[in-house]
């Protein structure tokens, strides 16, 4: 069945009357649940490729193949993976990158979807795929270099927010081989990048002009960034300022030559902050 068939199909067993994306992916997670992927993945194989779509300043480069219903199949993706179903959302993912590989919207997703049960699988088993790490790994890169390329706000962009995760995820990998400087180094990483981008939105919506960022505010020292974020009621810093400033003394001491090694307990609570910071992150 052809996308558009199966769309009006689901709307008319939805009882729906011109419906939204959303409303048709909410009935499908809802009223199908994961017995629906094997529709959307025949789905998929009758799609079309709508157009050749051009983005960015180098348009001979940065050419995206898109398939018609892309943006129904990935919201399909989407709400598998916030629902915990990893392996539909990643199945989805992949049939979509293999009918239009250089989509790169599709690819900031899948590596999300990826980076989420990999963390996941790794909470219930102790155990981390380092395949799919590396898989997740190359595809958050590749959005994270194209947008860098096309994009002067690309710190806003879903990539960043995906490499900060990443880093994190990186950080439990050493963390479980009991590599305390690693970990302790890539989860503070992680939370210095979460950092520039809560405080790049946070000038944003304070009326700061991108150029204005880039020149005054941007460089800022994570202390004077936590601080001001702190003092001005930005609510989780309420609740993370106190592991931050511990995180960052730890990191200055390091840094500085002042202690060897962080311990395996400050490595640990390193990379939990830089979880909590990562769920700040929108």
């Amino acid at each position: 069945m052809n996308p558009k068939e199966y769309t009006i199909t689901i709307a008319n067993e939805a009882g729906l009357k011109e419906p939204s994306i959303g409303e048709l992916t909410d009935w499908i997670v809802e009223h199908k649940g994961k017995q629906g992927i094997e529709e959307i993945l025949s789905a998929i194989k009758d799609d079309k490729i709508a157009r050749m779509t051009p983005i960015g300043k180098k348009q001979d480069k940065f050419i995206v193949d898109k398939l018609e219903y892309s943006n129904f199949f990935n919201g399909v993706a989407i709400k598998y993976s916030n629902k915990g179903w990893y392996d539909e959302s990643i199945a989805i993912f992949e049939a979509l990158l293999e009918r239009t590989p250089n989509d790169t919207g599709i690819s900031i997703n899948y590596g999300a979807s990826l980076a989420q049960k990999i963390e996941s699988d790794y909470h219930n088993t102790q155990q981390m795929d380092f395949t799919k790490l590396k898989k997740a790994r190359e595809l958050i890169f590749k959005a994270y270099n194209i947008d860098k390329e096309i994009s002067d706000v690309w710190r806003d962009l879903p990539a960043y927010k995906n490499l900060c995760y990443l880093r994190a995820l990186e950080a439990i990998r050493y963390y479980n081989l009991k590599e305390a400087v690693t970990a302790f180094i890539l989860s503070w990483i992680s939370i210095e990048m979460s950092l520039y981008r809560i405080w790049y939105q946070y000038l944003v919506k304070n009326g700061e002009s991108n150029t204005s960022i880039n020149k005054k505010y941007i460089r800022w020292d994570p202390e004077f960034i936590i601080q001001t974020l702190y003092l001005s009621n930005f609510m989780p810093f309420k609740e993370l300022k106190n592991d931050l400033d511990t995180m960052r003394g730890i990191r200055n001491q390091l840094f500085h030559g002042e202690i060897d090694n962080p311990t395996i307990g400050q490595a640990k609570r390193c990379l939990e902050t830089a979880l909590k910071m990562v769920a700040v992150v929108v």
